[in-house]
Order: C-alpha cells, then structure tokens, then sequence
C-alpha cells in the first residue's frame, strides 16, 4: 500500500509532464552553453542557474510552462554557469521532444520550426536510451499498480456490498421462518400484573381502529408494526382516506376516489323531513338484519376491502409520503433525516407527539459491475378497493381472541360487539346469522383457494387496473389455481399459483413464500420499483456462452379491514352547501354551534355534517379519545337556517337507529404475523380445544373431569353511570364483582376497591359501597374515584347493575 502510495506521487508528477507535452531537458555542462532554440510556437523560457530553473512561456496561443501542468515541463539544469535560453513564440505551440545532452564545453545548438530541439553534443551519452526506457518502465509499472489497485477496490467493495445484501436477506429469511406476513403490535399505553394486560396487535381497538366521522373519507387507524414478506416496519398513524387505484391510468401510485353509494329513490321521493327519515331507517333495518325483503338494500350498502401495500422502492433520494392523509404526514425532510429521528425516539424510548414518525428501512437491492452498490427504500401505502365478489355479513365470523378479552374482560358476546374484534371470512360463505353480533359461523377447514383469494386477486398491483403481466420465470407459466389452464395475471394480488407440471414433491400448486400463510404477491412494470433479476439457464451456441435473465418488480400485499358504504355518505337532506375550502365552515369563530352567528358555514370535507340528527338516539357508541366528530352541530344551510345535524363520515359503528340498533360498518380481517409461527399455532389449537372440550374430546389423553363449569358463581356485572363531558366525551365504563366481593359489600359500610374497563382511552379506579337505598345491590354508591370524591371526566357517583 505504501509502495502504491508513493508509486501514485511520482506518477502524478509525470503525469503534469506528459499533459504538458513539452520536453523535459536535463543537461550536465562543463560550462554554461549558449542555447537558441526558433520554433514555430516555441516557448519563452528563462533559466535561472545554480537551482533548479523555473520556465516561462510567452505566447498567444500557447499555455504557460512554469508551474502549470497544462503546459508547463520542469527543466532541470546542473551548470557551473548558468545558460541562457531564449524561445521566440509565434501562434501555436508545438510538442517538444524529450532530449538529454551532455557536454564537456558548450556547443551551439539550434531548434527550428516544429519545436525538435535539435542538439550537438560532442561526447553521445550512451545513457540516453537508457534513462528514456527507465521512465517508461516506471510508468508502465505504475500504470499496472493502478490498474490492479483499482480491480482490488472493485472486489473489495463489490464483495462488501454483495455481503450486505446477504445480510438483509439473512434477516428477511429469519423472519420468514418466525411468521407470515401481518401486523405484529399497536402502540402500547397499558401494563398489569399479567402478559395480556398489555396491548398486543390490539388493545380495545383492533389494530387502532377509531373515528373521524366528521371527514368525508378519512378512515381513523392509528400506529401499528407489521411485516410483510420479511421486511418489518412501523407506519406512522396512518389516517387515511377512501380511495383506489386509478381505473383508466398507469402512473405510479395513481389513486381516485372510490364513489359513495346513491341514495334510494324512495327516500329522496318523501316529502316530508321525517317521512325520509323513516323510510332510510328501513333500509338501514334491511341491512341489520340482511333481509332485503324489508327493502333491497344491496345496490346501496356497498363493501370495499382496504389493504397493506409494501415494496422496495427506487426513490432513495427524495422522501416519498407514502399516501395521502387529511390528518398527518411523514414529519421529515429526507429520508436520512426520519431514520436519524426514528433512531433518537427508539433509543430514548419517546414518540413523536403527533405520531408522524415511521421506521421504513433502507438496503442495497444490487451492485453494479463498478462496484457501486444501488440502493431501494422501503415504501407503504394503504389503498382501497371496491368489492366485486358476493359478499354478506355472514360471510364474517369473530375471531376469538383470549388476550384481547381477558384485557377487557369481555364474554364472547362482548367481544364479538366490540371495537377490539378481528374477523375472518368464510372461504366459501358462512352462515347461521346473528344480527346481534352482525356476524355469521362456518365450519373451520383446511382450504387452498377462498373468498378472500377471489376478492384479493380483484386487486391490483402498481400497474393499477389496467395492468398485465404473465410470469414465465425458469420457463414455467404461472397459472390460477381455481381454473383450468388459465393464465395468472401477475399484475394482481395472487398467494398461490400452479404449474402445469409437477413439482419435485408431485404437486402442482405452490405457495407465495416459502411458507407465509398470508402474503399476496403482485408484479408490475413501473420503474419506481426496484428490480430483482437473475441470469441462468446459460448454454454455448456456437461457441457462446447463451443465458436467460429473468427480471420481475413485486409488491406485497395483506387485506386489513372491509368497510361499508351506505346511503348517508351522500344523503344530504338539508340541501347542505359543500365547500371546497375544508376550512371555510369554520372561519369566523364557528364552532357549530346553534345560532347563526356561531353554526358551521355550510360543510366541507373536514366539516362534513350532513345527516339529520334525529336519524340516531344518543350520540356516538363507545367513543375513543382520538374520535373527532361531535355528536350534533347546527349548520347554516342555503338560506341562512340553522339544521342540527350529526357527522356522516366513516365510522366502526353507527349510534342508536331507533327500530334497528346500532349497526357496524367496519371489519377488520387482518392477518397476525404471529399466524405463521409454530407455537402460535399450537397456542391456537390448545385455545379451540379448550374453549370447546365437548367437540374437541377426542383430543384429549386423558379426558378431563369438570362436574359442572357453572360451580363458580358468575361475577356480577355493573355500569359506571355515562358521562357527557367534552373532552373526553360521552362515555361510560363497565365493572365486574366476584361473590366474595359481593358478599363484602353486602356488610353495610365494607368498601369494595375495583377498577373499570379501559374506554376513551383510560380507565378509574372506583372504592365502592352498598346504597342502603337499593339493599337488593341494583344500585351502588362511588365513594371515591381515582382517589379524589368524584372521577376527573364528571361520572355521576352511581353504578347500575346490568341486568
């Protein structure tokens, strides 16, 4: 390296000499001889003896000689006297020879014209040849040590790069064979006593489902960590809105609106505020109770599938929001600069206020033949799609979920009405409805292709819907495995495929992935994803070396959640102004309130309160604190009249429809990554042996022996009376006594300590006692709440028995 090193000096300085194309003179005198040299573009140059002299050049046209590699050589002169060279330049300079004289006295020498110094020497030097074949030996030596040095970086670096990639993939691979592709953990804001008190993929929200009702599209849906095909990350709370990818265009990540239902010609043909009402409570009914013989409810309750979409992305630049939302944003300059913060509030432990940070990681995705390494960024979006395939509310059934319910100390009834319940769907149509949890049951079976597979391959991949693409990798065509020798189109989200010959296990259906139960896959031709290729399959033709390369840019998908569109996105009774300014109801100080000075000015999308009030009872079911919409606001319609109106946005459930219940619009059917992992699934076996031992009996080794599993008597169930305060607004807790506790209480003035279930985002710890008014327990008295005489959010101090 040090002989590389000095060999680079020397070469450098040679190199000035050689750009300069002017002679280096080195002369050896007895005495100073007299040199005239007449070129035709010669060079003024001006020895100065007793030193190394320094050349000047005077010309129009030509550069300068001294000290300017361009043009300028060294002269190096060992006189007892000093010579004196004198050039007369005229327009151009020529190339100068290289040209060693050696004296014993100083003979006459002359240069003419071309700038060959022509020299007469009266004793030749034999070392002439000699020195002009050393340098050149030295700069071919030199050369070769670049050019060595240079093939040695190149592999050093190649070599590096390409172990990089192996270990991102290492990483990947680990993954891969710890779980599928799914989400893994929300935002944790609880701990206990036991594993389960803290949030898991859900707390009492699945996945951080909530509301912003009061936005025309935009779907509420907090933090959570996910993978998808190995690659693990954490968005940021997300928030986002109804949209699709573009019907008609291919451009990268173009959306458009997915269209609101119409609203049914009966209800706009009433004349009257209630008789519209009461006619959409009907269809509202039908849809509750999946009766479409009340009224045809089906061409206006419309569902869409939501779903995860990640990739390997070539925009490493320029940080890339990943999708639109009308409430947050990627809170960074660059891409460097979210890693650097990611990195600061990981290691601190500390989140971002606003939960604008997200972990999305960066690889080297290939090397180039130079040994420079190219680089891809990982990218998500959440988009959605409008569902082509038969689908009904029995079509759902819950998922039974131990941690969550023990968390919230649900029942199965409980839960299966709860903002924490995830849902699966019936591969081949569920039945036995049950309006109550608006879900239905089917019979659990092993299965290759589904409903889930028919609604996912409707969905397209970057391509958008117009995309396709045939896969013929290693010369074998990818076919759908629920037809007969049609082609797979690659551009849609497929999880498994067949050949039409048999593999080496005789099977001719694969999975995508080595063994994710959950991952969709898609491939498109957009740049902007990177490229993954592979040469292979080389044979001589010829006598040359012929190979196949086959190329393919995938993207990664799951389904999150189902989402139902109904009439009250577009029926807008009041005839409602919609402005396009998302802000312009609120401007002036309106607050929606109930006089024309301070209700809303007209809606907006961020505005949007178009429904009658009176459509529901009570405000909105089981409010969380990052919900938005207010219950009822007045708003100023087209001639200056104050409606009371409620929000008309997406919500988990609607509020009390008098005649019909609260009725759910959205269900979560996300796969967990902890789905692919071996000892969840032993997990999930146990749980369905054990929540069912009569239909599981058989597995047993030894059957167990319960005489009665009613022996325990059953905890009493209360209700910690509802709070209207705003924030955190309207809500109420819920709380269970053992009979033991029941008992204590029973014993006039014996305090009873409890906590509530967690809603709007927190929890109380209540001291109870008996209210002599109500000996027969329906009624109890909060002596304390949090320590203090009443709660912090004005819960009356009564609890009701739930009857």
């Amino acid at each position: 390296m040090v002989l590389v090193t000095h060999s680079v000096a020397v070469l450098l300085a040679l190199i000035v000499v050689s750009r300069a194309d002017v002679t280096t003179v080195t002369t050896q005198h007895a005495a100073a001889p007299s040199v005239t040299i007449h070129p035709t573009a010669a060079p003024s140059v001006t020895n100065h003896p007793t030193a190394a002299p320094s050349v000047t050049n005077q010309q129009t046209a030509a550069p300068s000689v001294t000290n300017h590699p361009t043009a300028a050589p060294s002269v190096t002169n060992h006189p007892t006297a000093a010579p004196s060279v004198t050039t007369h330049p005229t327009t151009a300079a020529p190339k100068a020879s290289v040209v060693t004289t050696h004296h014993t006295a100083a003979p006459p020498t002359t240069a003419h014209g071309t700038g060959q110094v022509h020299t007469t020497a009266h004793t030749a030097a034999p070392a002439t040849q000699s020195s002009m074949q050393n340098i050149e030996h030295l700069l071919n030596s030199l050369q070769k040590e670049m050019t060595d040095f240079k093939a040695f970086m190149k592999q050093t670096m190649s070599g590096l790069a390409r172990q990089m990639i192996l270990q991102q993939f290492f990483v990947e691979e680990r993954i891969r064979s710890e779980g599928g592709s799914g989400i893994k953990q929300v935002r944790n804001y609880m701990a206990g006593s036991k594993p389960y008190h803290s949030h898991t993929h859900s707390s009492s929200l699945a996945a951080s489902v909530h509301e912003h009702a009061n936005y025309d599209r935009t779907v509420g849906l907090g933090e959570f960590n996910a993978v998808l095909n190995g690659v693990d990350f954490r968005t940021r709370h997300n928030d986002y809105r109804l949209s699709m990818p573009h019907r008609t265009r291919k451009d990268y990540d173009m959306t458009e609106e997915i269209p609101f239902p119409d609203v049914p010609p009966s209800v706009l043909s009433k004349h009257t505020m209630a008789e519209q009402i009461a006619e959409m409570r009907e269809y509202f009914k039908a849809f509750h109770y999946q009766d479409w013989h009340i009224r045809d409810y089906r061409p206006y309750f419309k569902p869409v599938m939501c779903y995860l979409e990640g990739a390997w992305t070539t925009d490493t630049r320029s940080l890339i929001e990943p999708f639109h939302s009308d409430r947050h944003f990627i809170d960074a300059t660059s891409w460097f600069d979210l890693q650097e913060k990611i990195r600061f509030m990981s290691s601190s432990g500390a989140k971002n206020l606003n939960e604008n940070y997200s972990y999305l990681p960066t690889t080297i995705i290939n090397v180039t033949e130079n040994g420079e390494p190219i680089y891809a960024q990982w990218n998500y979006r959440i988009v959605c799609h409008p569902i082509t395939s038969a689908l009904n509310l029995q079509d759902f059934e819950p998922i039974d979920d131990l941690a969550v319910r023990m968390l919230n100390n649900y029942n199965m009834s409980e839960y299966s009405n709860s903002k924490a319940t995830r849902f699966s769907l019936a591969p081949y149509g569920g039945g036995h409805y049950q309006k109550e949890s608006q879900s239905g049951t089917y019979e659990s079976r092993r299965y290759l292709h589904g409903l889930m597979d028919k609604i996912m391959y409707e969905i397209p991949g970057k391509d958008n819907y117009m995309g396709y693409i045939e896969d013929k990798a290693f010369g074998l065509l990818k076919l759908q495995v629920d037809k007969t020798n049609e082609t797979l189109n690659v551009a849609r989200y497929s999880r498994h495929y067949k050949y039409n010959q048999p593999s080496a296990m005789g099977t001719t259906v694969a999975n995508r992935g080595f063994s994710d139960p959950s991952m969709y896959v898609a491939e498109t031709s957009n740049p902007r994803i990177a490229k993954i290729s592979v040469t292979t399959d080389c044979n001589k033709v010829n006598g040359t070396n012929v190979c196949n390369t086959y190329e393919g840019r995938h993207t990664y998908a799951i389904p999150l959640e189902v989402i139902w569109l109904t009439p009250l996105q577009k029926w807008n009774p009041y005839n409602l102004t919609y402005q396009n300014n998302a802000a312009a109801p609120g401007l002036n100080r309106r607050t929606g309130g109930f006089s024309k000075q301070t209700a809303y000015n007209g809606t907006s999308k961020q505005f949007y309160y178009i429904t009658p009030v009176d459509f529901f009872i009570g405000g909105a079911t089981g409010r969380d604190p990052a919900d938005t919409a207010k219950d009822s606001v007045g708003v100023l319609d087209e001639h200056g009249n104050v409606c009371n109106v409620t929000a008309s946005g997406i919500r988990i459930f609607t509020p009390n429809i008098p005649g019909v219940g609260k009725v759910r619009i959205r269900y979560p059917v996300f796969p967990l990554h902890h789905d692919g992992n071996i000892v969840f699934k032993n997990l999930l076996a146990l749980q369905d042996i054990s929540m069912d031992m009569k239909k599981w009996s058989r597995m047993f080794e030894q059957k167990p022996e319960v005489a009665n599993l009613d022996a325990h008597p059953a905890d009493t169930h209360y209700v910690l009376a509802e709070t209207h305060m705003n924030p955190p607004g309207t809500h109420h807790h819920d709380f269970y006594l053992t009979a033991e506790e029941m008992k204590a209480i029973a014993r006039n003035g014996t305090v009873v300590s409890v906590y509530t279930t967690e809603n709007n985002g927190h929890q109380h710890a209540l001291e109870l006692i008996m209210d002599p008014a109500h000996a027969n327990f329906q009624r109890l008295i909060v002596k304390s709440c949090d320590g203090k005489p009443t709660c912090w959010d004005s819960h009356p101090t009564l609890a009701w028995k739930d009857n």
